[in-house]
């Protein structure tokens, strides 16, 4: 059978514009159909432009989508629907949206084990077996929509196929290779989908099945996709002693928490195995708004933290998470003064997004706080619910100047002049453009244009404007 897989690019400028970094579900699930025979090739518009004509002439296309692409993914759906191809689409956002994603497609994957739902749904499209017998898989009947009950957990992640990039039209293109190790993650921080799709249980793949996945596609960079790379400090201490022993110790980078640097031996250990950048979700500066979050860390973490990572040669990427309930227009300000004063290398200050799955979604959407639900604004660069002690339009412009004073000409020059030309400077030019790119989008132009003009004044502290509305800019 052919079947073409895509992964839509994600809308407008984006803090990942220069990195690519394909998701791995579309890969795992492309090696799987290889293995049983197919045709099968993934279209990542960030990597080269969808062939429509191939495309078209597909037995079966599969979507994948998060909830900022979730728009873009419908669009495709329908216009395929519309020339009688079959669509399938997946992913975090449609696991939710099941039935808001049956109004473009004709089957949705929910959860995860899309590799082998695949394969049963293409052995019940060949007649080999019923719908209905496909766990994880949503679908109309007779005008009704059927949910089949859910799929197991995936217990055995060794089992999965190593995600083959060379399926990705275009992966020539991919110079720092995603390997992910783990799924899961038992925090549960109140604005996160993870828990909500792959459960509060870690699950690891051995140290074994990793290093096979390396020597097989010898990277020269690396980015490990985990949600906490760190979750098990025993298990990754023996991984990248085998990364060091092995020969296979290359610059890497990944996402942990800031208790990290509790443990010399595995600061040590991530040094002399290449690691130069770490991911952390600091998420805020306020003490009340990470309690709130229930991130399990404290603002002195962070601090110490960033400065321990930096004695040990890694540089922080500091991922903060704005609009709580708790946060302020000082918050905002106190955080990007925090993020310079400690000196984090890069941050993302993204904008807090209720997104579908979450407890936080339930909660403001029971609230009426939701005013706009068009999916390709959800991207943590839009506000698109009411904070209680700001207004939407506070938080947007302080989020925005916030990026400008951190990425600010003033700090780029500096570096220049101080001759510390390394990727430091590069990151702080490509943080400049891109949020000069971003503000001068026409349609984010007008979006922060509808904003100031349906809440002219301030939120009184701790109070929230009455019943929200979609924020018009079309």
């Amino acid at each position: 059978m052919k079947i073409r897989l895509i992964e839509p690019e994600p809308p407008g400028t984006h803090v990942w514009a220069k990195v690519l970094l394909p998701r791995l579900g579309l890969p795992i699930i492309a090696a799987a159909l290889k293995t049983h025979g197919h045709d099968v090739l993934v279209y990542n518009p960030t990597m080269a432009p969808i062939d429509w004509d191939d495309v078209i002439t597909s037995d079966l296309v599969g979507l994948s989508s998060t909830t900022s692409t979730a728009t873009t993914a419908y669009q495709f759906a329908d216009d395929l629907r519309a020339k009688g191809v079959p669509t399938v689409i997946g992913g975090s956002h449609v696991t939710f949206m099941a039935d808001e994603a049956l109004e473009h497609v004709d089957y949705v994957a929910r959860g995860e084990g899309g590799e082998q739902l695949m394969i049963e749904l293409i052995e019940a499209l060949a007649g080999d077996r019923g719908l209905e017998t496909v766990a994880g898989l949503s679908f109309t009947r007779d005008g009704r929509a059927v949910h089949n009950p859910p799929r197991a957990a995936c217990p055995d992640l060794d089992a999965l196929p190593f995600p083959d990039l060379r399926l990705v039209v275009g992966a020539d293109k991919i110079k720092t290779v995603p390997i992910m190790t783990s799924w899961g993650c038992p925090f549960d921080c109140t604005f996160c989908s993870v828990t909500a799709m792959f459960g509060k249980k870690y699950r690891f793949r051995s140290a074994e099945s990793v290093i096979a996945e390396l020597k097989d596609k010898r990277p020269q960079l690396i980015f490990f996709y985990d949600d906490n790379f760190a979750a098990n400090r025993k298990r990754l201490k023996r991984l990248l002693r085998m990364m060091i022993d092995e020969g296979l110790a290359v610059p890497w980078s990944a996402q942990v928490r800031t208790d990290v640097v509790r443990d010399q031996e595995l600061l040590e250990l991530m040094r002399d195995s290449g690691c130069h950048l770490v991911y952390l979700g600091l998420e805020s500066v306020n003490q009340e708004t990470l309690d709130n979050y229930e991130k399990a860390q404290t603002v002195d973490d962070i601090r110490r933290a960033i400065k321990v990572l930096h004695e040990y040669g890694i540089k922080s990427h500091g991922m903060f998470v704005l609009g709580a309930d708790t946060d302020d227009v000082q918050t905002v300000r106190d955080t990007v003064a925090f993020a310079r004063e400690n000196r984090i290398d890069t941050v993302m200050l993204n904008i807090l997004t209720p997104l579908p799955g979450t407890q936080q979604f339930e909660e403001m959407d029971a609230e009426g706080r939701i005013f706009d639900k068009r999916w390709e604004l959800y991207d943590a660069h839009h506000v698109v619910f009411e904070p209680r002690r700001m207004t939407p339009y506070e938080l947007q412009m302080e989020v925005l100047r916030g990026y400008m004073r951190f990425y600010s000409l003033r700090t780029w020059l500096r570096y220049v002049f101080t001759f510390q030309f390394t990727k430091r400077l590069l990151f702080h030019g490509w943080g400049m453009v891109i949020v000069r790119n971003w503000r001068r989008d026409e349609r984010n132009k007008a979006f922060i244009e509808a904003l100031r003009r349906m809440w002219p004044r301030p939120t009184p502290r701790g109070s929230v404007r009455g019943v929200a509305q979609r924020v018009d800019v079309d």
